[in-house]
């Protein structure tokens, strides 16, 4: 969140869901998700690179044209 905030200058917001549920959302559309299958998620595997999430966020926010 602070890497967030950092970067691009971005209040993020954090909102629960489901058990195991990640989800980043810019402007409603999801921009990355928590991968895997339940095996992995219940050893905690299957979050995206954050360095990742990053620039996919930096890019929806760039103007388009």
């Amino acid at each position: 969140m602070a890497l967030i905030k950092q970067r691009l200058d971005v209040d993020a917001v954090i909102t629960p869901g489901k058990t195991g549920q990640f989800e980043v959302i810019a402007d409603g559309e999801r921009i990355a998700e928590r991968g895997g299958n339940w095996f992995t998620r219940s050893f905690g595997a299957g979050y995206p690179d954050l360095d990742s999430v990053l620039k996919l966020l930096e890019k929806h926010r760039r103007p388009q044209g």
